[in-house]
């Protein structure tokens, strides 16, 4: 009877594996896609303006950094979507107005899996 008992143990567990295994083919894996890997901000207050520089390696033609959302005191206040990005770290400029003491936020997202938010206060430096 205790060969019996380990055959059915054998078989439940090589079927756990097999199920295991389809699961794990079947399932979009987040591995092929990831977040940006870094966000630099960096605000000129003479010009009013922004400048973002994301790091989003292995991009591809499929896979990208599609938005780019900037915040000021926690309200959304300016919004971009991109169909591609320019290479794996690449900068974007943009006007806002901000004074000493408004906290801005930017958040990058991939189009695939993931996003990376970075925040600052004006003139407390970064």
């Amino acid at each position: 009877m205790k060969k019996k008992i380990d055959h059915q143990l054998l078989r439940f567990l090589a079927g756990g594996a097999v199920f295991l295994l389809a699961l794990a083919f079947l399932t979009p894996a987040p591995a092929i896609a990831h977040p940006p890997q870094k966000l630099l901000l960096a605000y000129d207050a003479g010009n009013q303006t922004l400048t973002v520089t994301v790091t989003h390696n292995r991009f591809s033609a499929g896979h990208y950094i599609d938005k780019i959302e900037i915040s000021k005191n926690g309200a959304v206040i300016a919004g971009q979507d991109y169909k591609s990005q320019p290479a794996e770290t690449f900068t974007y400029t943009y006007k806002v107005n901000a004074s000493q003491g408004d906290t801005l936020a930017v958040k990058a997202s991939c189009n695939k899996f993931g996003s990376v938010t970075e925040k600052f206060t004006v003139g407390k430096g970064k």
